[in-house]
């Protein structure tokens, strides 16, 4: 049996396997604690780097945007896609 943390970092190691060019991480710390979070944020920053691979992170958590090159909001990213009105 994992712990929430464990199982996260297995599922990061995972993705990361086949040197992937885009990883995509779907809320992957939602069920941490600020030290487990940490740790694996620290993780799959480093592995990414490594691998050469870009990071896709999708959270509801506001407080982990200044860890980004760049961040977009849904609403942000829903004007992006509406068309121009004339």
């Amino acid at each position: 049996e994992l712990s929430i943390g464990q199982q996260q970092r297995v599922a990061a190691a995972r993705a990361l396997i086949g040197q992937p060019e885009l990883v995509i991480a779907d809320e992957p710390t939602s069920a941490l604690d600020f030290d487990a979070r940490e740790a694996f944020l620290q993780l799959l920053f480093a592995e990414c780097r490594a691998a050469g691979a870009s990071l896709l992170f999708v959270s509801h958590d506001q407080s982990l945007a200044p860890l980004f090159d760049r961040s977009l909001s849904l609403a942000e990213l829903n004007r992006a896609t509406r068309p121009q009105e004339a």
